[in-house]
């Protein structure tokens, strides 16, 4: 089995974020499971989702902040700790800041030799945070310790407003190892065949180099 935790965007949910990638899923083999966890902050529905989805909505912080990534990383250790292991972490939006904000901090401390995730799957990342330990800009961070290591797959849409944020984190993750798929689209999941079924390789590539190296 190949297991992957997942985490939403600001102002969704697990079950929305279920629904969102149902169809990249169904182009992945059965031994793929996956885990969609509600954010803890109740909150609004993001304005693209409130006609389309119903709540509850959640999020991991309302505005960034040192203290409030903390918490959110907290969210995931305490997942990890009660549900793993997992081979992998999917992350839309807030969420994808959230699994690399928990990654980054995995790297600073030299936890990855045992690290929870093999790989990860950033979907629109929203947000680039400083470092929870220091201040900095993970960018500066990243530098000093040397890029993320382990596979990535990278979905930016041209369209989308945050698409400067993902291409950043795109250079924090090791350049042989980082795959990115660009499409048209905006800050959303595509949901066509032909991308579908793309990411869904991608996945299957990523998983196959984090479990082969």
């Amino acid at each position: 089995m190949r297991r992957i935790l997942c985490l939403h965007g600001s102002g969704s949910s697990g079950e929305i974020l279920k629904r969102q990638i149902a169809n990249i899923c169904s182009h992945l083999p059965a031994t793929y499971t996956f885990d969609f966890i509600d954010a803890p902050i109740e909150c609004d529905p993001a304005p693209d989702l409130r006609n389309f989805y119903p709540g509850p909505y959640f999020q991991f912080f309302d505005q960034y902040s040192d203290t409030a990534m903390q918490e959110a990383i907290k969210i995931v250790e305490e997942v990890v700790d009660e549900d793993g292991p997992y081979d992998g972490v999917v992350g839309f939006s807030q969420g994808a800041a959230v699994a690399a904000a928990y990654i980054a901090r995995q790297q600073l401390h030299g936890f990855f030799e045992d690290a929870p995730f093999k790989m990860a799957v950033f979907l629109c990342t929203a947000l680039i945070p400083p470092d929870i330990a220091t201040g900095s800009n993970m960018a500066d961070i990243m530098g000093t310790l040397g890029q993320v290591d382990i596979p990535t797959l990278h979905i930016i849409g041209r369209k989308d407003l945050c698409k400067a944020q993902s291409l950043e984190l795109v250079k924090l993750c090791k350049r042989d190892s980082a795959q990115v798929l660009l499409n048209d689209g905006g800050h959303d999941i595509p949901r066509d065949v032909e991308s579908t079924r793309t990411i869904a390789l991608a996945m299957e590539r990523a998983m196959h180099v984090a479990l082969s190296g």
